[in-house]
């Protein structure tokens, strides 16, 4: 079921990139950067789940980041230079708060990944 909905999620955010850079619409860029930070604050939820049993000896926890959460930060930031990539290509009009937005996505996963390691 995870992997369905996996699937899904990425299906449904590369069709809000390709009808943003054809439309070459901010909006539909801005529902996707919505989309984006949603399931990274999911993600950011089984980090710090992790982070905060790492003293354990079983840390279950990092079940969670391995299995949830690295691959929505793998997909997140694979959609996010998309994003940035079709945004810059295709000449969108004030998309200076959607590259904003994109690259605080990007920073916040990279916090993410260093966290997730720490923690195990």
């Amino acid at each position: 079921m995870l992997i369905t909905m996996v699937f899904l999620y990425i299906v449904i955010s590369a069709i809000l990139i390709i009808v943003g850079g054809l439309k070459k619409s901010r909006t539909v860029l801005a529902a996707l950067t919505i989309l984006l930070w949603l399931s990274s604050l999911l993600s950011a939820f089984f980090v710090g789940w992790a982070w905060i049993e790492r003293s354990y000896s079983e840390n279950w926890a990092m079940y969670g980041v391995l299995f949830i959460a690295l691959p929505l930060i793998v997909s997140n930031g694979i959609l996010a230079v998309a994003g940035l990539i079709v945004a810059s290509a295709r000449g969108i009009e004030r998309r200076k708060q959607v590259f904003q937005s994109l690259y605080l996505l990007l920073l916040f996963l990279a916090v993410q990944v260093v966290m997730g390691i720490w923690a195990a």
